[in-house]
């Protein structure tokens, strides 16, 4: 039986990836990294999320101008595309949760096929405004509310060095308690 990776590699491995080459993403990962999406857990089942998948360039530059803080958010618009995560706040109370899992599993997915992306805040933390100006550009219904934008693509630095380069996390006995709270 032939070695498969652990999950727990590639969860430690993955990074944000911000800077991406020009060479367009197949159709063959872009489907799969969505495929991952839709298997993530959501309360009752209801499967409250939708995903637009953008490809044109100019569409994602109009998606930067409405952005207010657009010198840090850049990023959305360099990768070959971006990812626009929807939730129907109205199927379930736990939409945002299940719509974060999604999110998790289609970010893992690209990872492991050599894919970088970056969670771009959007819901509950971009101005109002900001979202229906969006939502307008999109033609996304009133009931959906942007979850986040997660740019897709080959990153400029190799994604080996994460392996070599983990990130920092806090030891285990400084965050997990036993049976009860303790210090």
């Amino acid at each position: 039986m032939e070695k498969k990776t652990s999950i727990l590699e590639i969860i430690k491995s993955r990074r944000s990836t911000r800077r991406f080459k020009p060479d367009m993403v197949s159709d063959e990962d872009i489907n799969a990294v969505l495929e991952a999406a839709r298997w993530a857990p959501s309360g009752e089942n209801f499967q409250p999320w939708k995903f637009i998948v953008i490809k044109n360039k100019q569409t994602m530059e109009n998606i930067l101008e409405y952005i207010p803080y657009k010198k840090y958010q850049k990023f959305i618009a360099n990768a070959p595309v971006l990812i626009v995560v929807l939730g129907d706040s109205r199927k379930s109370r736990w939409w945002f949760l299940d719509c974060a899992l999604a999110i998790q599993n289609l970010m893992l997915e690209a990872w492991a096929r050599g894919l970088g992306t970056c969670f771009s805040a959007q819901y509950p933390t971009v101005p109002e405004a900001v979202e229906q100006n969006i939502k307008e550009l999109l033609e996304i219904p009133k009931k959906w509310r942007i979850v986040t934008m997660t740019p897709l693509g080959y990153p400029i630095d190799p994604p080996e060095r994460a392996f070599r380069l983990p990130a920092e996390r806090k030891p285990l006995e400084k965050i997990v308690c036993y049976e009860k709270f303790s210090k």
